[in-house]
């Protein structure tokens, strides 16, 4: 089998009309060692250790998960409107803003910083990209139909490296990506070492998701002070599924509630105005952690 060499016009003898290989100008050896990056990436040799994860704090869903998210790579959090996929988002971004900075892209415009910061995430250490910076005039609505901006902005951001955790959060209305497009994603992770997490209703990246987490609200929770008192909403049973999985198990389920409690310690009380109480959403580690149970 013939050896592959590199030429132009210029290494052709004239008089013998003999070809002479030579080396590949840089240009053309940049691109080789680009390629060749491809296939070490996609075939099994990562460059990033699939030991290294990012866990969220909550025992169920890290134990759900095998520890956390895998650094380098893409992964999916699928689940409607109100299922908790925010809030479980913010878990991992309050984790890893303890010691390094995080992005969260914001592609709906549902990005709200008081509630992230009662989640516990260090906001002086979490990049916020908004849908209204990245596409000015642009509605939410079609934003989060048309997220290229969104995507730009997070290979720019993975790109300048820095950042331990990138979070896209796609809306309601988000369509998958194109297979480029995840492909990209895909690559810019790899080689900054940071995790990619994706807030969507349905999965956005196909193969090149590592991870995909499906959340459905179970039940949502009511108590009462006193019998005949008004039914005060105390939180949400959520429910985790693992739906793909390339590095672990799959089809394992875990249940946890995200619980009401007012900032400061303060308690409900009878006779207490509940409506003054500034609450937040804090998410606990309950019985109900079932893994592997449906």
């Amino acid at each position: 089998m013939g050896k592959i060499a590199w030429a132009d016009s210029k290494f052709y003898s004239t008089s013998s009309k003999a070809f002479t290989p030579s080396l590949p100008t840089a240009p053309v050896a940049s691109k080789v060692a680009e390629i060749l990056e491809f296939s070490r990436v996609f075939r099994g040799r990562e460059l990033t250790r699939k030991d290294d994860r990012i866990p969220c704090g909550l025992p169920s869903v890290d134990n759900l998960i095998e520890g956390g998210l895998i650094r380098g790579r893409i992964s999916e959090i699928i689940a409607e409107s109100g299922a908790g996929k925010t809030s479980l988002a913010a878990a991992f971004a309050a984790n890893i803003t303890r010691r390094e900075a995080a992005a969260w892209i914001d592609t709906s415009d549902d990005f709200d910083p008081a509630s992230i910061a009662a989640a516990g995430v260090d906001l002086t250490r979490l990049l916020w990209v908004s849908s209204k910076g990245v596409q000015t005039g642009t509605p939410a609505s079609r934003a989060s139909r048309f997220p290229g901006a969104s995507l730009k902005a997070a290979e720019w951001i993975l790109a300048a490296g820095g950042f331990g955790l990138v979070i896209l959060d796609f809306g309601a209305n988000a369509s998958q990506l194109s297979q480029s497009a995840a492909l990209r994603l895909a690559r810019a992770a790899e080689r900054s070492g940071a995790g990619v997490l994706m807030l969507a209703p349905r999965r956005m990246c196909g193969t090149f998701a590592v991870l995909s987490l499906t959340m459905r609200r179970e039940r949502a929770c009511f108590s009462r002070l006193w019998p005949g008192a008004p039914a005060l909403f105390d939180g949400l049973l959520l429910e985790a599924s693992v739906t793909r999985n390339k590095l672990g198990r799959s089809g394992q389920t875990a249940k946890w509630g995200t619980v009401i409690e007012a900032l400061g310690g303060a308690q409900r009380s009878r006779g207490g105005d509940s409506s003054t109480l500034q609450t937040k959403a804090r998410l606990m580690g309950m019985a109900y952690a079932a893994a592997g149970k449906p």
